[in-house]
C-alpha cells in the first residue's frame, strides 16, 4: 500500500482500531471510496481478517462497480476481496435463499427488471377498480404519484393500515388495493426486497445466524442517504457484534423526500449502534477543486446548525477555480449560453464535462431553448426534454386534436380525445365516452359531428354537469380549430387555452401548493414563453417540435448534461452551470412535510429536518460538483445562498 499518497486523515481511518465503531464524515471529493478500499486491504492483509467476515453495502450498482475498481487499485487480489452489495442486492440474496430452501414457498414472481411494468399496470388496475367502486374520484390519483407514495411507505416499513398521505388521504386505498393484487400473484417488487429481508432476519433465527453471524465488520457508504428501513437492516446485520464503519457526509443529505435524514448519521448513529465504543473521523481535504470553491462551500454550509462541524480544504492549494454569477434574469441565461459556447469553441472542453444543474427540471427550460437554437447537442438525464414533458405534450395534443376536429374519426383521434377529455379534470365518464368512440369509429363521422350528436341525444347517460362540461370542451375544440385554420399565432392560441381551461390552477388543485405543482406550472409558463418567441403558427409549431432532437445524433461524449442536483451525487464535472438561482426557487421553502406519514405515530420522521438547511445542503452539493468553475444565473431576487458563500472572487455581472 502506498501510504505516502494518502492524507493523515485517511491514514487514521484506514488504521482505525478493531473492536470499535467508526463514523467517517467525508467532504465532497475527499477520496472516501479509496479510503474505504484501503481500510479493507488493511483488515485483510495486515489484520488477517477473513474477507467473508467483512460486509460492504453501497447504494446503487454504479457505486458498487466503482468501489470494486477502487479495491482492485489497492492491489488486493480478487480472492481476498469481500463481496460488495447494494442494499437491494443483499436483500434479494437473503430472499432468494429462503425461496430455495422452501421457507418462502408461495413466492413465485419478481416484478423487477423487464417485468417492472407489471408494477405500474397493477397500480393502474387498483386505481381503476377503486374509481369504479366510487371509493376514489375519477382522475383524482395519478399512477406515478401512487407508485412514489407506495415506495416511500415501504421504505419506512409502513404497511397499508398505517399509511397516511398529506396531499391525498385516499392514496392509502390505492396502496392497500395494490398490495392485495400483488399478494394474489405471490409477487415481489423492488421496494419489497428490504422490508421482506428485515422480516426474515427478525423472525427466522436460522436466517439470522446465516446472514448476520459471520459479519465482524460492516462498512456502509453514503450513510447520510439511508432511510428508516435501511437503517433497521444495518442494525440487524451488526447484530450487536460487528464493528460498523459508516462513511458519509451529513452536509450532503439531500434525499429527505425519499426518507433520508441528517440525524441518522449526526445523532442516531451512536444510539442505534450502542454495543461498542465509537470514534469519529473527518476527511476534510477535497481532491476535486481548488481553494476558491472549497472556501465558498465551507462558508455556505457553515450556516447550518444540524450538522457536525467540519471545514472543506482544498488538497491542492494552488489549483485554479472560480465561481461567477450572472444577474439579469433572462439575460443571465444568454450570458451563460455565451460562456458555454466559449468553453466548447475556444477552450476545447469536452461537452460531457459541462453540466447544467437545477433544483427543478423546469428551471432549465430557457437554457434548453438556447441550446436548441444554437444546435448544441445535449441530453436530459432522468427526465424528458421540456417539449416532451407530460404537461407540455397535453397542450400540443390539444392542437393535434383540434387540427383533426372536422376529419373522419380514426383510432388515433379517438384515443387522443379520450386522453384529453379530463385534462384538466372535467369529471367526464371515460366509460361513456369510450363506448361512444367505439360505436362511432367506423361510421366516418368527424369528432365535431360525434360530440354535437352526443349533446343532442339521450341515448348515452350524461348528467347535467357532464353535459355542461362536454359542451365547454366541444366549443373549446371548435375555437382551437378555427384558430389553427386561420393561422393564428401559436403562442397566443396556447395562452388562451391555458387560461380558458384553468390549466395552471389544475396542478395546484391536484398536487397542492407545493414543489410538484410549481414545477409543472413553471414548465408550462416557460414553454408558452418559448412558443411566443418562435412566432410560429400552430401547424408550424407542431412540425418544429417534431423535428427537435436534443442530441442531434451526437455520441455521449459530445453531449452537454442537463439534470437536477438530486441526480448528481457521486458525479463531478469540469464546469457546472446553475440557472435561475433565485430566492423562492433555491431555496424553495414551501412545505415542511414529506408527503407520507405513519397514522399510528410510531414512526415520526414525517417532517423535514429543517427546510432552509435542507435547501442549503442542496446548493452545497451543486457547487461542489465542479472541478474548475461554477457559473450561476440569477434574476432580480438572488438567492440568499449567493451572499453566504462570501467569496471575493465571485463576480456578479
Amino acid at each position: 500500500m502506498k501510504e505516502f499518497s494518502l492524507t493523515e486523515e485517511q491514514q487514521a481511518v484506514i488504521h482505525h482500531p478493531l473492536g470499535r465503531h467508526a463514523r467517517v464524515l467525508a467532504v465532497a471529493g475527499s477520496g472516501k471510496s479509496s479510503t474505504m478500499a484501503f481500510r479493507i486491504q488493511h483488515l485483510v492483509q495486515d489484520c488477517h481478517i477473513s474477507p467473508h467476515a467483512i460486509r460492504v453495502l453501497m447504494f446503487n450498482r454504479l457505486a458498487r462497480q466503482q468501489f470494486r475498481a477502487h479495491l482492485d487499485r489497492t492491489g488486493l487480489p480478487d480472492v481476498l476481496q469481500p463481496e460488495v452489495h447494494t442494499f437491494h442486492s443483499f436483500s434479494f440474496q437473503v430472499i432468494n435463499e429462503m425461496v430455495r430452501i422452501g421457507v418462502l414457498p408461495g413466492l413465485t414472481q419478481f416484478w423487477t427488471g423487464e417485468k417492472e411494468e407489471l408494477v405500474w399496470l397493477t397500480v393502474k388496475r387498483a386505481i381503476n377498480a377503486l374509481e369504479q367502486q366510487g371509493q376514489i374520484g375519477t382522475n383524482t390519483i395519478e399512477s406515478e404519484d401512487a407508485l412514489h407514495a407506495i415506495s416511500l411507505w415501504k421504505g419506512a416499513l409502513l404497511p397499508p393500515e398505517r399509511a397516511g398521505s398529506w396531499s391525498n388521504p385516499r392514496m392509502q386505498l390505492v396502496y392497500a388495493a395494490f398490495e392485495r393484487l400483488r399478494l394474489e400473484k405471490s409477487a415481489l417488487t423492488f421496494d419489497d426486497f428490504i422490508p421482506l429481508a428485515i422480516d426474515i432476519l427478525e423472525t427466522n433465527a436460522n436466517a439470522r445466524r446465516r446472514w448476520c453471524g459471520p459479519v465482524e465488520f460492516l462498512i456502509v457508504d453514503e450513510y447520510q442517504d439511508v432511510n428508516y428501513g435501511q437503517q433497521r437492516l444495518l442494525e440487524l446485520l451488526a447484530d450487536e457484534k460487528a464493528d460498523v464503519m459508516a462513511v458519509g457526509d451529513d452536509d450532503q443529505t439531500i434525499y429527505e423526500w425519499r426518507g433520508a435524514r441528517p440525524n441518522y448519521i449526526v445523532r442516531d448513529y451512536e444510539q442505534v449502534f450502542n454495543h461498542k465504543a465509537h470514534a469519529m473521523y473527518r476527511l476534510s481535504h477535497s481532491f476535486r477543486f481548488g481553494p476558491s470553491i472549497a472556501y465558498a462551500a465551507s462558508c455556505l454550509i457553515g450556516n447550518n446548525t444540524q450538522r457536525v462541524s467540519k471545514q472543506v480544504i482544498a488538497f491542492q492549494p494552488n489549483k485554479p477555480g472560480f465561481i461567477q454569477v450572472y444577474s439579469g434574469g433572462y439575460e443571465s441565461n444568454k450570458a451563460m449560453m455565451e460562456q458555454v459556447q466559449a468553453l466548447l469553441d475556444g477552450d476545447g472542453v469536452l461537452p460531457q464535462e459541462i453540466a447544467v444543474l437545477s433544483r427543478l427540471y423546469a428551471q432549465m427550460d430557457h437554457l434548453e431553448a438556447e441550446f436548441l437554437n444554437r444546435h448544441i447537442p445535449y441530453r436530459v438525464e432522468g427526465h424528458e426534454p421540456f417539449f416532451k414533458r407530460s404537461e407540455i405534450k397535453t397542450l400540443l395534443d390539444y392542437l393535434r386534436l383540434a387540427k383533426s376536429f372536422h376529419e373522419p374519426l380514426d383510432e388515433r383521434v379517438a384515443e387522443l380525445f379520450l386522453r384529453l377529455a379530463n385534462k384538466p379534470n372535467r369529471r367526464l365518464s371515460r366509460a361513456v365516452l369510450g363506448r361512444l368512440m367505439d360505436e362511432t369509429l367506423s361510421l366516418g363521422f368527424s369528432l365535431d359531428h360525434v360530440l354535437h350528436n352526443l349533446l343532442n341525444t339521450t341515448i348515452f347517460p350524461l348528467s347535467h354537469w357532464q353535459r355542461e362540461k362536454l359542451e365547454e370542451l366541444w366549443m373549446l375544440l371548435s375555437d382551437l380549430h378555427a384558430g389553427i385554420a386561420s393561422g393564428q399565432d401559436a403562442g397566443q392560441l396556447l395562452s388562451d387555452l391555458v387560461d380558458e381551461t384553468g390549466y395552471l390552477q389544475s396542478f395546484q388543485n391536484y398536487y397542492g401548493d407545493g414543489e410538484h405543482a410549481d414545477g409543472k406550472i413553471m414548465a408550462v409558463q416557460n414553454f408558452l414563453e418559448y412558443v411566443r418567441h418562435t412566432r410560429l403558427t400552430p401547424l408550424s409549431l407542431l412540425e418544429h417540435i417534431a423535428r427537435l432532437d436534443t442530441t442531434q445524433g451526437a455520441p455521449v461524449e459530445e453531449q452537454v448534461v442537463f439534470t437536477t442536483i438530486f441526480r448528481t451525487k457521486g458525479l463531478e464535472f469540469d464546469y457546472v452551470f446553475l440557472p435561475e438561482t433565485n430566492e423562492g426557487v433555491l431555496p424553495y421553502l414551501k412545505g415542511e412535510h414529506v408527503d407520507i406519514y405513519d397514522t399510528s405515530g410510531r414512526f415520526v420522521e414525517d417532517t423535514l429536518s429543517d427546510k432552509l438547511e435542507s435547501e442549503r445542503r442542496l446548493f452545497y452539493v451543486a457547487i461542489t460538483r465542479a472541478r474548475e468553475g461554477v457559473f450561476i444565473g440569477t434574476g432580480s431576487h438572488p438567492s440568499r445562498f449567493l451572499h453566504e458563500i462570501q467569496l471575493e472572487e465571485v463576480t456578479i455581472q
